[in-house]
């Protein structure tokens, strides 16, 4: 008998995902709760591991390749059967930094005398890297059953096409992030197809919440562990916001908004492999210091790329916070699942009139894209007015935690 082992569904959004890493070979013996494969998805690489003891069968679903939620991916078999060397894809398994004398042998016929053939059996991924790489697969010999041309056929013929001076040639690694990439590109995609967002904008004095900071900022490093950053206090006023504007506080799903009774808040934060936007959950419930010290963790996290999709969940919407760059204004892309985003550029000195008089103070250009089909325009210009009040009048952030409690007395 054999043991299906499906694309797993990883988190209540998940649909699709592609196998990044093979780690076992048909024939293989496997032991239970080993793992056997990752699996890739616009948000994490998660590890899968078999359910029972017995040997690796047919590997069904190359790496790289999109699939749906419980598409069979390969068989653990048990007993005495073994895998069929016809269905099997063993060269699918490795995605790591191969050097050129490792790899598999293949040949590539010289230009001068192609090997034309009535038709080129070759994987979907192989095609896509030929032509990426404006590679002839034609010149290509594979080494698949009944001659498939397979990726590592056409990494081999690039290898052999490519000068030995500098680094090994490999795919693998880059590839894996190109397919990343194009997953969170199809979210994207799916975004801008699928909400019906829209944006509002304002600007806001942030002088009080300067003060604030510089107010705080030895104090929280001593009671967090970490330093205060302004995306600490931006979340606390987005979380300010959405526990005054319940209304703003719910998701679109099954053709209907539901409200959420907890307030959890994403974060975008920038990885040398993209941007992923961890969620801290209960954000209502911590004091400063508390929410200080998680967004140091989720920001660890995800830059040492350790996150679960319990780490990415929950949340009605995600701050993006661009002040470190030269970035007045920007919009942002919803994430399919929530509800809006808060787009905030630099902090910096504009015109700003005080007492009908003109003077410099530092402002913050808050953009707040939302969802269209879960609140209306003036529930947003509620919600968006509630973060600029309660930056511009940032004692509100200090309500109820325990560290307003403690520094008080100080």
């Amino acid at each position: 008998m054999s043991v299906e082992i499906v694309m797993p569904q990883l988190g209540l959004t998940m649909t699709e995902g592609s196998v990044s890493t093979w780690l076992r070979k048909p024939g293989e013996n496997v032991k239970k709760d080993e793992i056997i494969l990752a699996v890739a998805t616009d948000k994490v690489d998660m590890d899968v591991e078999s359910p029972v003891d017995g040997t690796m069968g047919d590997i069904l679903v190359e790496v790289g390749t999109v699939v749906p939620v419980g598409t069979v991916l390969a068989h653990i078999l048990q007993g005495d059967e073994q895998p069929s060397s016809s269905t099997s894809l063993p060269r699918t398994e490795a995605v790591k930094s191969v050097a050129a004398t490792e790899l598999p042998s293949a040949t590539v016929v010289p230009p001068e005398s192609p090997v034309r053939r009535d038709r080129i059996i070759a994987s979907p991924r192989a095609k896509k890297i030929a032509a990426e790489h404006d590679l002839d697969i034609e010149t290509v010999q594979g080494s698949g059953p009944s001659g498939r041309i397979v990726v590592a056929d056409v990494e081999a013929a690039l290898s052999r096409l490519t000068p030995k001076t500098g680094p090994p040639v490999s795919l693998h690694t880059p590839d894996a992030n190109v397919r990343r990439r194009q997953v969170i590109a199809d979210r994207m995609v799916e975004s801008i197809q699928t909400i019906p967002a829209f944006s509002v904008s304002l600007e806001a004095n942030a002088a009080q919440l300067v003060a604030l900071y510089e107010n705080l900022k030895d104090r929280i490093a001593e009671a967090a562990g970490t330093k205060l950053t302004y995306t600490d206090l931006l979340l606390k006023a987005l979380t300010v916001g959405l526990s005054q504007t319940p209304e703003a506080n719910a998701v679109w799903e099954n053709g209907a908004s539901h409200p959420v009774d907890r307030i959890s808040v994403a974060m975008a934060v920038a990885t040398d492999k993209g941007v992923v936007a961890p969620v801290i959950q209960d954000t209502d419930r911590l004091s400063l210091d508390q929410l200080v010290h998680a967004r140091w963790q989720m920001t660890q996290k995800a830059r040492e790329s350790k996150l679960t999709f319990a780490d990415l969940e929950g949340a009605t919407g995600t701050l993006s916070n661009l002040g470190m760059h030269r970035v007045d204004r920007f919009e942002g892309i919803i994430t399919p699942g929530q509800t809006f985003i808060l787009a905030v550029g630099q902090l910096r000195e504009r015109p700003w009139i005080v007492d009908r008089a003109l003077t410099i103070v530092p402002t913050l250009i808050l953009t707040l894209s939302i969802d269209h089909r879960v609140v209306d325009g003036a529930i947003a210009a509620r919600l968006l007015g509630r973060i600029a009040e309660a930056i511009e009048n940032p004692y509100q952030l200090l309500w109820s935690t325990n560290f307003a409690q403690t520094g008080s007395s100080r």
